[in-house]
């Protein structure tokens, strides 16, 4: 029998990765193997710009780990080259929304904190609740959760496993909108077309400079802003970063070519 949990398509330049396992989308290794292949696709396609990340059905985002199938037998760490959900990759040139369309727990609250976006339904909430089932998340939650909500806060959600509701992240920043139930994908689509309109290049070489310099301070970012970092030295060689100032000039739309 098939076991098919993620379903991939392209909109154009946007890739649409949706979980398709109800009724908690789970992820066991294949469906992190597949996650990982859907994203290394995107950063390899020359024709994808971004990505959103969603889910079917309108209770799960996604409940993190099957412990089901651990429970069934599948036994080891076989999550893939990026490990669990492709949560250890940090070379990604292309960005990446989730549009939540309810529970994120565990890996699934893990793959928002690593998203560059995050828009939801009003019932959405995100809970870390390892701690209580005798583990700790292994998949950037230790220390994603205190970059992206105030200390505090992110100590509170993994210690105890309360959930955080729409309202309270978008309050404490990390999501960015809250959206009707109905609206959750073409807002999802709105976002990601108007980042498509910015140059491919420049996309690539923000991101890249933006994990570079995390965590240092102004003199390290200046340093390692002009050391030399490959996308920013692509951007600055290509023929697009002219585009723009002849395209304002000229009145224009912008033309990119991605070189």
């Amino acid at each position: 029998m098939s076991d098919t949990r993620v379903k991939v398509h392209a909109e154009g330049p946007v890739l649409v990765i949706t979980f398709d396992h109800p009724p908690a989308h789970a992820v066991n290794q294949k469906f992190s193997k597949d996650l990982t292949a859907a994203i290394q696709r995107l950063e390899d396609d020359p024709d994808l710009r971004c990505a959103i990340i969603t889910a079917t059905g309108d209770r799960m985002f996604c409940a993190g780990w099957d412990l089901k199938a651990v429970a069934a037998g599948e036994t080891g760490e076989d999550f893939g080259p990026y490990g669990f959900m492709g949560l250890r990759r940090n070379t990604e040139r292309k960005p990446v929304i989730c549009a939540i369309n309810g529970l994120a727990v565990g890996g699934g609250f893990e793959l928002a904190l690593n998203s560059h976006i995050v828009i939801c339904v009003p019932e959405a909430e995100f809970s870390l609740p390892e701690l209580s089932r005798g583990f700790i998340p292994e998949a950037g939650a230790l220390w994603r959760a205190h970059r992206r909500l105030p200390h505090n806060v992110a100590s509170e959600l993994l210690l105890t496993g309360r959930r955080m509701g729409a309202d309270e992240g978008h309050r404490l920043g990390f999501v960015n909108r809250i959206v009707p139930r109905a609206q959750l994908m073409d807002v999802a689509r709105e976002i990601a077309g108007q980042i498509c309109t910015a140059a491919p290049l420049a996309v690539a070489a923000y991101l890249e400079v933006l994990q570079a310099v995390e965590g240092q301070n102004d003199q390290g970012a200046w340093d390692t802003l002009y050391s030399g970092l490959p996308a920013r030295a692509a951007m600055r060689a290509s023929d697009d970063f002219n585009e723009g100032a002849r395209a304002f000039a000229e009145k224009r739309a912008p033309v990119w070519k991605g070189r």
